[in-house]
């Protein structure tokens, strides 16, 4: 199977929904189910004949102080997509962000509150059914990333720009706040930054 399982997104393009304790909004990236034997299409969330939620990714607009969404049986990564300086904290953790590309994690069941944010910020929330499934995901700042075949996969760009290339030599060129996400590709893909400011964050998940 070639490119054509690249499916491309930007976050202003996905739909704003409410954060499920209604303090927030949120944009699905996309949602993989139990019981669903490949990947859903692009945003999209599924029902309940789709079984639990396994693996979801979303951004979520943070726009003022509040309490943080509880989600029992996921273990939870954030990553800043915007923002500045930002805590979760709770009496006994205080969980940090300084900037685009930092990230934390934390188990969905934790309670937290988000404090007041610096100007627009956005997280790329990424959740996993503990025990079911998992994520390994990096941020790469000014750095090439190789992409090994296989499994399902995601990119976004954070900031500047960066060039996808695949073994077999197609290319895709993306901005910051767009992404590619994949499923079982063939061949290996090479991240390449343009230019000298560019960070990008990957994602891949595995049962």
């Amino acid at each position: 199977m070639g490119a054509s399982r690249l499916t491309p997104f930007a976050i202003d393009a996905l739909r704003s929904e409410p954060w499920r304790n209604g303090a927030g909004w949120t944009r699905a990236v996309c949602v993989q189910h139990a019981e669903s034997t490949s990947a859903p299409a692009l945003g999209q969330a599924g029902g309940p004949a789709d079984g639990p939620v396994l693996w979801r990714v979303s951004v979520a607009d943070i726009t003022a102080a509040g309490q943080f969404s509880q989600f029992d049986g996921l273990d939870r990564t954030a990553v800043m997509v915007q923002g500045g300086q930002l805590r979760l904290s709770n009496e006994a953790v205080q969980l940090d962000f300084d900037g685009i590309g930092s990230q934390i994690q934390f188990p969905g069941e934790w309670s937290l509150h988000c404090s007041a944010p610096e100007g627009n910020t956005q997280l790329l929330n990424i959740m996993v059914r503990r025990g079911q499934a998992t994520a390994n995901v990096q941020v790469v700042e000014n750095a090439a990333l190789a992409l090994a075949p296989g499994g399902q996969q995601l990119v976004l760009v954070l900031r500047g720009s960066f060039q996808l290339r695949s073994h077999g030599g197609s290319s895709h060129t993306l901005s910051a706040r767009t992404g590619l996400r994949w499923q079982a590709l063939e061949e290996s893909w090479q991240a390449e930054p343009l230019g000298t400011d560019a960070v990008l964050v990957w994602c891949a998940f595995s049962r």
